[in-house]
């Protein structure tokens, strides 16, 4: 659980009363981060000089985000279009928003700046927060913002990309011992290469002796202000007694560096996972060919006209829930960043009830163990029946800014991008892998029984977001998918008054278009799309059940429609993303797992180079597929991934892998 900064004002300024320090220099703080970070970073001039797109700066303490405004300042006038600076920060204790608004107006300089830091700031949740800044001028650079809320013990075990400059900054080693720690210079080693830089405000023997020890060489130079001296340097080596360590214990967790060339990419399947992946890699410069064998985007199951995009969590907050919590966090970012007129999706908020007292229980643990308030609060029958515009019966749990979404609409949004070229009405019929490691992908016109019309197409990155027909292929045959199909229902809504949406062992979504949705039924291991009478009926009784008030409104007959989309659903009911391993290759090079499953390995993974998989989202794809488009995006161009180390080792294709080879399977 995050706990915010406790701080008082001292001259406008923030003072810390967790460590008896200042957030910057009261004598000139801009002067300051410019003169240690930037100048003995030596940015500008690396900037200049540099012919990489990517550069990555990584940062201990990100305070006010002082440091941030002034180094994106100055990449706004050194950097080029098509350059990313990702910014990766730690805070353990935030400033609240209020807060860091008030700190900021000490620059009126950077208020620009400033404006869209604050506009952007994300809810105190613990964990990656990954913000892609707003472009301030076409001219220049993007700036992405990787913020990690939490210890720094965790954000350590969390990195995941090489880092070019370190700004070692937060309060002094005096103040807070706990961070400037041997795990903290031996991760900077590990994430580092030659010629990566750092700079810190202090000399401190002890942080001196830690980066020399991890393999830095350090220099002295004139510290800002009344301080005497400050610390920088570069990596070069280890030094000292330092064992060799075996490669990883868990290699198939770690994809290749690649090595990008042409920059062509090919996505199979154009849902909600399909069209992510495929707008993830396009705003990276990629040209992506989006490949679907149905004539118009969303024609699955990201076909309904309304989804609901909010986070079912566990109460006792473990790996699913706080990957989820990630993932609605970040499509609600994205939804507002990509359809901000919201003609198609409204963030009326979600009130996830509780209908027995299991549930009851449930609730009552989390809101005991955990503080989201900035996403959700507990609220009785009285309150929700006021959110809701409608008589309920339980209380529950409200998301805030929880909402439903026409997928289409979001799909179409995401492919409206000129990198992006779709593919429509096309089957795949064959993926190979060519000499020199590209991609071909096969595709006849769909519904033709003749070959005559195969055409193919060839990239570096193909990207498998077509669900439970991805095992279709035989590299993906391991894959343990099931296809679930569901109806849901619709009726006449226009007379139905609701202003949320309503959520229990089923659905309800405010009217769109005239229709009120709701459903939605399971058919397990079915890819059946027949509308039936049953699943109608089903979802009447649901209705009427669960939202008393709302059936009431309704006067179902002639107007009941439906539509039947097949869900793809994994056998440990956790999403599938990331680059996946020659499965046969793998039970040979790691048998081992069979005598015990944490034998260390010292080879690397054999990976299927430029492979990448996005689906077995189940019904919850709104709030996944997104964030993991997103990943397997940033794997791709190797750049720090968006969530956790533990939550990508958690949606890894080749975790069933692993679990096979032990069985022996």
């Amino acid at each position: 659980m995050i706990k915010p900064a406790q701080i008082q004002w001292s001259d406008g300024a923030p003072v810390s009363t967790q460590f008896n320090d200042v957030y910057f220099s009261k004598a000139s703080g801009i002067n300051e981060t410019r003169y240690v970070f930037l100048q003995h970073n030596q940015l500008i001039e690396r900037w200049a000089q540099s012919e990489k797109t990517v550069f990555t700066i990584a940062e201990t303490g990100f305070g006010t985000g002082l440091n941030l405004l002034c180094t994106w300042q100055q990449w706004l006038e050194n950097s080029r279009p098509d350059q990313t600076l990702h910014f990766v920060s730690l805070e353990k204790f935030p400033l609240n928003k209020d807060s860091l608004a008030i700190a900021l107006k000490q620059w009126p300089e950077l208020k620009i700046f400033s404006d869209a830091l604050v506009e952007h700031y994300p809810e105190l949740v613990a964990g990656w927060h990954r913000i892609s800044l707003p472009r301030i001028s076409q001219q220049a650079g993007h700036v992405v913002l990787h913020l990690f809320l939490g210890d720094v013990e965790d954000w350590l075990n969390e990195m995941s990309a090489p880092v070019d400059a370190w700004f070692l900054d937060g309060f002094a080693p005096s103040k807070n011992p706990d961070m400037w720690s041997g795990h903290l210079f031996h991760t900077m080693a590990a994430l580092s290469r030659p010629n990566t830089t750092f700079a810190t405000f202090t000399a401190a023997s002890q942080v001196r002796r830690g980066l020399q020890a991890a393999g830095f060489k350090t220099l002295k130079a004139k510290g800002f202000g009344k301080k005497r001296e400050m610390l920088y340097g570069e990596f070069y080596a280890a030094q000292g007694p330092i064992k060799p360590q075996w490669l990883n214990t868990s290699p198939w967790f770690t994809p290749p560096s690649p090595c990008v060339k042409s920059k062509q990419a090919i996505v199979i399947g154009a849902g909600i996972a399909g069209c992510s992946s495929a707008y993830a890699l396009a705003k990276r410069g990629w040209q992506v060919t989006l490949i679907d064998k149905h004539q118009q985007l969303a024609a699955g199951a990201s076909g309904n006209a309304q989804g609901v995009l909010y986070a079912k969590l566990a109460s006792d907050m473990n790996m699913q829930s706080e990957f989820y919590l990630s993932g609605y966090l970040y499509s609600l970012a994205l939804l507002n960043q990509m359809m901000p007129d919201k003609q198609n999706w409204d963030d009326c908020g979600v009130l996830q009830l509780a209908f027995n007292e299991k549930e009851v229980k449930r609730q009552q643990q989390f809101c005991q163990r955990f503080n989201l308030e900035d996403v959700l609060i507990p609220v009785n029958a009285e309150q929700a029946s006021e959110i809701a515009g409608t008589l309920l019966s339980n209380g529950g749990l409200y998301f805030k800014k929880g909402a439903w979404v026409n997928p289409k609409s979001w799909c179409e949004a995401l492919t409206n991008h000129p990198n992006i070229q779709f593919v429509s009405g096309h089957e795949v019929t064959d993926i190979q892998q060519l000499a020199n490691q590209s991609w071909q992908v096969d595709v006849k016109a769909h519904g033709q029984a003749s070959q005559t019309s195969t055409q193919s197409f060839t990239g570096e990155v193909a990207v498998i977001c077509n669900a439970f027909e991805a095992t279709q292929f035989p590299a993906l045959s391991f894959l343990p998918t099931s296809p679930i199909a569901g109806q849901v229902s619709s009726l006449n809504g226009n007379s139905v008054a609701l202003n949320t949406v309503l959520c229990g062992d089923s659905y309800v979504t405010p009217s769109h278009e005239g229709q009120l949705n709701f459903g939605a039924t399971y058919r397990l291991k079915s890819s059946d799309c027949e509308i039936k009478a049953q699943d109608h009926a089903f979802n009447l009784e649901k209705l009427a059940d669960n939202f008393h008030s709302v059936a009431e409104q309704v006067t179902p007959k002639e107007q009941l429609n439906g539509r039947v989309s097949v869900r793809c659903s994994t056998s440990d009911y956790v999403p599938i993303a990331g680059a996946v391993c020659d499965a046969q290759a793998f039970k040979q090079q790691f048998a081992n797992l069979k005598k015990s499953k944490h034998w260390r390995f010292y080879e690397a993974a054999p990976f299927l180079k430029g492979l990448y998989l996005n689906l077995g989202h189940g019904s919850r794809g709104l709030s996944s597929a997104p964030l993991c488009g997103e990943l397997i995006a940033a794997q791709v161009n190797n750049e720090p991934w968006p969530i956790l180390k533990r939550h990508s080792n958690m949606l890894s294709p080749n975790r069933f892998l692993v679990s096979q080879t032990i069985k022996g399977i």
